[in-house]
Parts: structure tokens; C-alpha cells; sequence
């Protein structure tokens, strides 16, 4: 870490002694595992994102019997060709 800021939080202490657990048997410090942490929900929160809008485009342009038809017969002519 090139410049760290130190910060105190609160916790439930049912959390804390969570946390605690999981860090101890990881064998980070506790600024290890938050950031650590706070790099998994960051990725979480980007994959939730690309997934509604995966839906929202989804939505907005449904695929039909002929689209996934022609898909289909375009990956047959593919994968076809492919020795396997």
C-alpha cells in the first residue's frame, strides 16, 4: 500500500468476534482483511451492475424464435468445421 489511512469503525461485537474468526484463520492482519473484503464487494457490486444490465438490454430487446434459430444454424456451421 503506497499511502494508508488509518480509520476507526464500529462493530456489533458478535461481528467483530466474526470477523476476528475469519481473520485469524486466514492468518491476515485486520487491514489486510477489509481491504481484502472490500475488494470482493466492490467486484460483487460490478458484477450485480453488468448482470442488470445483461437483463435491462435483455428487456428491451427480447430474443425471438427466429433470432435464436439463426444463431443456432450459425453455430452449427461453425463448430462444424472445427476437428474435434
Amino acid at each position: 500500500m503506497s499511502h494508508s489511512v488509518k480509520f476507526a469503525i464500529s462493530l456489533p461485537a458478535e461481528e467483530f468476534r466474526n470477523l476476528e474468526s475469519y481473520r485469524k484463520k486466514t492468518g491476515l492482519s485486520r487491514s489486510r482483511f477489509i481491504l481484502e473484503a472490500l475488494r470482493l464487494w466492490k467486484k460483487a457490486k460490478k458484477t450485480e451492475r453488468l448482470i442488470r444490465t445483461y437483463e435491462d438490454g435483455y428487456k428491451r430487446m427480447p430474443e425471438n424464435a427466429a433470432r435464436a434459430e439463426a444463431w443456432e444454424k450459425a453455430s452449427l456451421e461453425i463448430f462444424s468445421n472445427e476437428d474435434w
